[in-house]
């Protein structure tokens, strides 16, 4: 993980250097472990250009830091990298994936070479990149959006890129739609210009990979996977009861097999490569771990990819949310009171004894949250399927207070995203990655693991959302493709880039294996009905082929959870109750 601070400025549009610092030092959080700036300075139609690259780095790959920005004093290229190469580009186990890239780059004679070597990279990233022979310089976010990267476009101001800013500032986050160039050089007219030079944008397209090189010089980019199959079933078997777990055959062993050998590739791809730094025993990996059926496949595979004498830690977190608890309290009231009807008259005393002690156990419950309880419930489960692994089951205890006290850091965080529901995500997700809680109950406990793996990417592609069962009841099984090929295709425009701003705030990588491009890619060839069979139940049909990967596990009792939003799950949905009528697409106050 790494911070990207970039700036094109020239004597007419010049950098306010109370925001680059701010800049600086938002970045540096994502990048505790190095912090460089390189400036280049050229000309361009007798304009004097400034550009500047400062870069933070966390160390998570090869036994050295490396620092950023790279800069190659024989040819004057420079990078700034932001991101993992899982695949596409060999990096050797203990190698520094930057390194390799810069090496790479530097070797392409063309641009259509340089667009090939970064579309063949699987895993995330953002990136800024100066060739100094041509004069241009690109930047880019995956084609998923898994890593942050903002620009600041004003027409009378410089031309900046980072992957963080602050909430006050004109920002807005690059779309994850192609790799985008701008040419110093060219004095082509274009919508879209830089202190006078043109960006250009060489688009995602769903084309043949055979015929890639074909469309590079055509100036577009093949996405790593294809549309979803479209194939409707037709010769299903008729289900007798909906709420049994149906018959698994051939087809679905072959999808069951494939799904898990590219899933357990893509956990192992994310978690056996990180360094060991420090000499403490804390745990490397730490799951997003709310005990649902996503996180839960994801701990039980990363045991299988790790020795068996360390640790995982498994971040659950919980909200005090007075809403809620005001409610819950005035329920043991309104319950008490009736029973009270039913019951001989007894002395005051008594009842005022016996109203304190339910009011006290409300109290004692405000952290059983929903994701709580079905977490305890799944840390037991993978303790029994390996038993000789160390599972810390971390809790994390956010009172209201506390949660007040940092609700405008993460409203920074989050921004240029400002709605009521980013709010509620933001906050679950920024102290469950702090990961400071107790363990066993009483014990204080503190992750040190850099690398947070998540879940997220699945219901998108496995159909747990509730809009796919309805687009189902709607229209059957066409509908249903629709609606699941606009979940795949809405995927980089959404909430990944907030989620990446908010988890690296502590210095910390988030990764989602269920979004390697090489299982969107299988589960975009599959047919729908092996991914998701809505005829049946809720907990059986969504996510299907995931239930059957978790049964495989041993993970019986999760299978049959369903999806719990984590605003819910959490109990940071309307926190305040100040507006009882606010929705979660309200632009915050």
């Amino acid at each position: 993980m790494c911070g990207i601070l970039f700036s094109l400025s020239n004597k007419d549009k010049v950098i306010n250097n109370e925001h680059w610092e701010i800049l600086k030092e938002l970045n540096a959080r994502r990048g505790p472990d190095a912090q460089d700036l390189k400036q280049v300075n050229i000309c361009h139609n007798n304009d004097q250009l400034a550009l500047q690259f400062f870069s933070t780095v966390l160390h998570l790959r090869g036994p050295e830091i490396v620092p950023q920005p790279r800069f190659n004093p024989d040819t004057g290229n420079v990078l700034c990298w932001n991101g993992e190469i899982f695949g596409g580009i060999r990096v050797a186990c203990g190698q520094n994936d930057t390194e390799v890239l810069m090496e790479q780059l530097e070797k392409a004679d063309s641009d259509i070479e340089l667009l090939s070597l970064l579309t063949t990279i699987e895993g995330p990233f953002a990136f800024v990149y100066y060739r100094a022979d041509t004069k241009k310089i690109w930047f880019s976010r995956d084609c998923l959006g898994r890593r942050s990267l903002l620009w600041q476009r004003s027409e009378n101001g410089p031309f900046m890129l980072s992957s963080v800013v602050q909430a006050s500032m004109d920002w807005e986050e690059v779309p994850a739609n192609g790799i985008y160039c701008i040419d110093l050089e060219s004095k082509e007219e274009s919508e879209m210009r830089a202190c006078g030079a043109p960006i250009k944008l060489f688009p995602w397209t769903y084309n043949d990979p055979q015929d890639k090189l074909e469309t590079l010089q055509a100036g577009n980019l093949t996405f790593p996977f294809p549309r979803l199959n479209t194939t409707v079933p037709t010769d299903l078997t008729p289900i007798e009861n909906e709420d049994t777990e149906p018959e698994i055959d051939n087809q679905m062993e072959q999808a069951i097999k494939e799904f898990s050998d590219e899933l357990s590739k893509a956990v192992k791809n994310r978690v056996a490569d990180v360094p060991y730094l420090n000499s403490k025993g804390h745990a490397r990996i730490a799951i997003l771990f709310s005990g649902g059926l996503d996180c839960i496949c994801l701990a039980a595979l990363a045991d299988k990819h790790l020795p068996v004498s360390e640790s995982i830690d498994l971040l659950n977190v919980a909200f005090e949310n007075p809403r809620i608890e005001k409610a819950r309290i005035q329920k043991v009231k309104t319950k008490k009171n009736k029973n009270k009807k039913n019951l001989e008259e007894k002395p005051v005393v008594e009842e005022s004894v016996v109203e304190k002690q339910m009011i006290e156990e409300a109290v004692r419950s405000i952290y059983d949250t929903p994701d709580r309880l079905t977490g305890r419930a799944g840390v037991e489960e993978l303790r029994n399927i390996a038993p000789n692994r160390t599972w810390n089951f971390v809790e994390i205890n956010v009172p209201y207070v506390e949660a007040m006290e940092y609700k405008q850091r993460i409203i920074d965080r989050m921004f240029p995203l400002d709605t009521v529901m980013d709010l509620s995500i933001a906050m679950a997700f920024w102290f469950a990655s702090r990961g400071r809680g107790v363990i066993n109950n009483t014990i204080e406990y503190e992750s040190h693991a850099r690398v947070l793996i998540s879940g997220l990417g699945a219901d998108e592609q496995l159909g747990g959302y509730s809009r796919h069962r309805e687009a189902f009841r709607q229209g059957s099984w066409e509908k249903l493709i629709i609606e699941t090929q606009l979940d795949v295709d809405r995927i980089s425009n959404r909430n990944l880039g907030r989620d990446d701003r908010i988890m690296s705030d502590h210095g910390k990588e988030v990764r989602f294996p269920f979004l390697s491009t090489d299982v969107v890619n299988g589960l975009c060839k599959q047919p729908i009905q092996l991914k998701m069979d809505l005829r049946f139940n809720r907990g059986i049909g969504e996510k299907i082929l995931l239930r059957h990967v978790a049964r495989k596990l041993g993970l019986i009792n999760a299978s049959r959870n369903w999806k719990r939003a984590i605003q819910f799950g959490a109990k940071t949905a309307k926190m305040t109750g100040e507006n009882r009528i606010e929705k979660g697409q309200h632009k915050l106050s």
